[in-house]
């Protein structure tokens, strides 16, 4: 794309796994009563953060080769191991999920306003800031 680079790749990246992990959330809240049923954790901003590591201390990496790395970053799934599993073998924990999930609709609402203000930028600079 014309206007890529490795920072909105990273935010659309990064809304994209906000959502992912919201959906996740909510169905970890939905199973709170399935027995056996173990919570489920999205990570990606460790995955994130390696990946711009790689990108940055790289010398020999084109700008294109940059943002194709960070446009290919999946974010991980794994079970929730640290928190106490009930009798039924269930360990979603509905006041932790709830939290967590208004952390992170604060962070999709914050990087999508981010994300917006800079394209709304992009489109001033272009149109001659008209």
């Amino acid at each position: 794309m014309f206007l890529q680079s490795v920072s909105t790749a990273a935010m659309e990246k990064a809304t994209s796994a906000l959502w992912q992990r919201m959906q996740m959330i909510s169905t970890n809240i939905a199973n709170q009563d399935t027995p056996g049923y173990k919570a489920k954790r999205l990570d990606f901003e460790s995955v994130l953060q390696s990946e711009l590591s790689t990108v940055k201390n790289s010398q020999s990496i084109s700008r294109q080769q940059a943002v194709d790395r960070i446009a290919a970053v999946t974010p991980q799934v794994y079970d929730e191991t640290r928190t106490v599993t009930r009798a039924d073998g269930n360990n979603v924990d509905i006041l932790a999920e709830q939290a967590e999930l208004a952390r992170a609709q604060f962070q999709y609402q914050a990087l999508t306003q981010k994300v917006s203000g800079y394209y709304a930028t992009l489109k001033y600079a272009i149109s001659g800031g008209r």
